[in-house]
């Protein structure tokens, strides 16, 4: 449960064992779903873990699970229950006796009582090994359902029993080596898949293992070692070079570099000084510095990160529903297929074995672990592999929108330019002094968040002008603020802004025209209803802007900036930038309004903002794309977050987002094909259960091991060029004309 979820809505991860396949996981999901007061209840057969969003109490969930059958581990740990240690004393335990089973009944090894030994170690291995298939499918047996259990144990079971029956009564056909072969072999499957799994959180573990599990405290003047959870809060920490940074905290001495590249996916390292903030995870590269802990634990920004990949890691992607709503009757649909195949084969006349036969490998090769994994694995690794690179993505919904985007939507100030407008210049329009003037404007402007007035006051003080306090603050959202200061009614924002509440501003056109240019921004100052200054501000795009867009284009997506900005601001940053379309002076209402007139062409649209003054159009668009630093605010309510603020970070997110839907299709397309194929040979009795046994086994290590491949993606500059080049140019042609009237306007 995260800090800020209430009673009423909050969080819990279940970290589940003993799940065989997907159908498992669906059993699960409805049996939670149940329980009162959960309103949603997601479960992940990939990773194990269960993320319930509601009332609900634990113990009533637990309760919930374990009554079907399943197990809940005490530790909330996402990786833990997939370790292959227990499968692999399983697995050896089997072999060791199937290999002996396999010799004699291969070379028809005959000495006394052989046969007997022959049962006695397939009795072992089926009953001892292999309990768990027969334990699980009781258990689901006991609230009529079925699922992977189901088929291993009585597909061994049938061989067992028929050979035990003809061992008794005299026969000569046996089938104990097939009952002790297909538990091994389901066994062997196991522990690979077990191990493929667990690789499938590994950037979890890693995420998880980046806090140090001690610190160096400034404690009464002495150097103290403490463990993690003997911090608290607002206490001194000192950090060498080479240390790892133990919290979130504020710089107080000293200077260093950080490397940030655990949680942001940038490798050039930070320069830190005091007053700046370190997040926990991070290393201290060549600096001693001394910080303040400003949050610990569950709230610094590693933990916040390590929850939300979670979470998503937990979600579905709706290209899962179709495989959840097979998965639900496949289990009870191959024992009807294998109860129709013996019956086929006894009613055309054939003998007993050869309808078990052709029955058990129906049981044997029908693969719901392979459909189940499909997505949950890519999902899984894609979302983990996106946190490596500094890219946080919300949901698997948001993973799989994202690959269908046409259209990116920019956001200007603070997401293709820098955010830090400087003042270039300042007229005074008034026949106050220079120095009055400016504290008037500063003081009216302090109180407000914008960049422009950051830079104006920061302007102001550097000429020490007085910078008093003001009342009856109001900032009015993409236009300009109002204040009074000392009985004066002040506004200051844009000219259209100025223009509505009925100021004239046409008397300073010609000193408007004269410092305006190049990309500067004018800001308009009135006071009681006469304009006193005159502000040009200039904001310069960031380092990667250019290249960023050109890795939109080369994947064929259409960039287009929004932004409140003056037409001639907009038009010099966005030539800059290489964006050909682009509409200024617009109101966050009309940003949603443009975003929405693009969706109603039919065109899958994103959003790239700031995260907070966005928060409209981003909440409007397919997908959000928020700028930040791994703030709380940026992480808990964007679809995606780029964490270091690096809009390039947009592109290799769409294109990361794209291999993993490409892995998923692979994965979908090889589980329903490999049963559609593999049922109706093996009921036509071409396929040994044995084999059966095998081929199952290998359907599911090879999904996960697909989905693995994403584990070493690395974002190529300039993926799909020279594939959209043409294209890019001929989508520009196109908008040429619609260009103009953007530019127009």
């Amino acid at each position: 449960m995260t800090p800020s979820m209430t009673r009423n809505n909050q969080k819990i991860s279940l970290s589940i064992t003993r799940m065989r396949c997907a159908s498992c996981a669906g059993s699960i999901e409805k049996a939670l779903l149940k329980v009162a007061g959960v309103e949603e209840a997601r479960v992940n057969f990939a990773t194990g873990q269960a993320t319930i969003r509601g009332s609900a109490a634990r113990k009533a969930l637990e309760a919930a699970v374990k009554a079907l059958g399943y197990g809940v581990r005490k530790k909330d740990t996402q990786n833990e229950g997939l370790k292959p240690l227990a499968p692999l004393i399983r697995l050896i335990s089997a072999a060791s006796l199937t290999i002996p089973v396999f010799v004699i009944s291969m070379f028809g090894l005959k000495f006394p009582y052989s046969d007997y030994v022959l049962l006695g170690l397939t009795t072992i291995v089926v009953f001892g090994a292999g309990s768990e298939f027969f334990i699980g499918a009781f258990k689901q047996l006991r609230h009529l359902r079925a699922n992977m259990d189901t088929l291993v144990s009585m597909g061994s079971a049938t061989a067992y029993i028929y050979s035990t029956v003809e061992l008794a009564t005299g026969g000569k056909e046996f089938y104990l080596e097939t009952a002790a072969i297909i538990i091994t072999l389901v066994l062997v499957g196991r522990y690979l898949e077990s191990r493929a799994r667990a690789k499938t959180t590994k950037a979890i573990e890693k995420l998880a293992s980046l806090a140090p599990p001690t610190a160096t405290c400034l404690r009464e003047g002495k150097e103290v070692v403490v463990q993690l959870d003997e911090l608290r809060p607002a206490e001194k920490v000192i950090i060498r070079p080479g240390d790892r940074i133990p919290a979130d905290g504020t710089v107080i001495e000293g200077q260093t570099t950080i490397n940030e590249s655990v949680l942001t996916g940038e490798s050039m390292p930070v320069e830190k000084v005091p007053g700046d903030q370190v997040q926990a995870g991070t290393i201290n590269n060549n600096g001693n510095i001394l910080f303040k802990i400003d949050k610990l634990g569950e709230d610094t920004t590693l933990a916040h990160i390590i929850r939300l990949v979670r979470e998503a890691q937990a979600s579905k992607a709706p290209a899962e529903r179709l495989a959840d709503k097979v998965s639900g009757i496949f289990v009870p649909a191959v024992l009807g297929i294998a109860s129709v195949t013996a019956g086929v084969w006894l009613g055309l006349g054939h003998p007993l074995a050869m309808a078990l036969s052709a029955s058990m490998a129906v049981l044997l090769i029908s693969c719901p672990c392979a459909l189940g994994l499909a997505t949950p694995t890519a999902i899984t690794v894609g979302i983990g592999r996106a946190a490596e690179m500094g890219i946080l993505i919300r949901n698997a919904e948001s993973l799989e929108e994202a690959s269908k985007l046409n259209t990116l939507l920019f956001d200007k100030t603070g997401t293709i330019t820098r955010g830090e407008p400087s003042v270039t210049d300042f007229y005074n329009t008034s026949d106050m002094p220079e120095d009055e003037l400016l504290s008037i404007v500063a003081s009216a402007e302090r109180p407000s968040e914008h960049p422009f007035a950051r830079a104006i006051v920061g302007y102001a003080t550097a000429r020490k002008a007085l910078v008093k306090t003001v009342t009856g603050f109001e900032a009015i959202s993409g236009e300009g603020i109002t204040a009074s200061l000392d009985g004066l009614n002040v506004i200051i924002g844009s000219e259209q802004m100025l223009r509505d509440k009925g100021i004239d501003t046409t008397t300073f056109h010609k000193e408007a025209t004269e410092i305006k240019g190049g990309g500067k921004t004018l800001v308009y100052a009135a006071m009681n209803g006469s304009i006193i200054s005159i502000v040009a501000l200039q904001d310069t795009p960031r380092d990667k802007a250019k290249s960023a867009i050109e890795e939109i284009k080369a994947l064929s997506i259409e960039p287009v900036m929004l932004t409140g900005d003056h037409e001639d601001t907009a038009r010099e940053i966005a030539r800059q930038v290489g964006i050909q379309r682009f509409k200024a002076g617009l109101k966050p209402a009309d940003k949603v309004a443009e975003l929405h007139r693009e969706k109603d062409e039919g065109k899958k649209v994103g959003m790239v903002g700031d995260g907070i003054n966005d928060a409209p159009v981003l909440a409007a668009a397919d997908v959000s794309f928020a700028i930040g630093t791994g703030t709380d605010v940026a992480i808990e309510t964007s679809q995606i977050t780029l964490v270091k603020g690096d809009i390039k970070k947009a592109a290799e997110a769409v294109a990361l987002s794209r291999q993993t839907m490409k892995i998923i299709k692979q994965n979908l397309f090889w589980a329903f094909s490999y049963n559609i194929v593999a049922i109706p040979v093996a009921a036509l009795g071409l396929l040994n259960p044995i084999i059966a046994a095998a081929c199952m086994a290998f359907s599911s290590i090879l999904v996960v091991l697909n989905s693995l491949r994403l584990r070493r993606y690395k974002p190529r500059s300039g993926t799909g060029r020279r594939a959209s080049k043409k294209r890019s140019l001929k989508c520009c042609e196109l908008n040429k004309s619609e260009t103009n009237i953007y530019a127009r306007r």
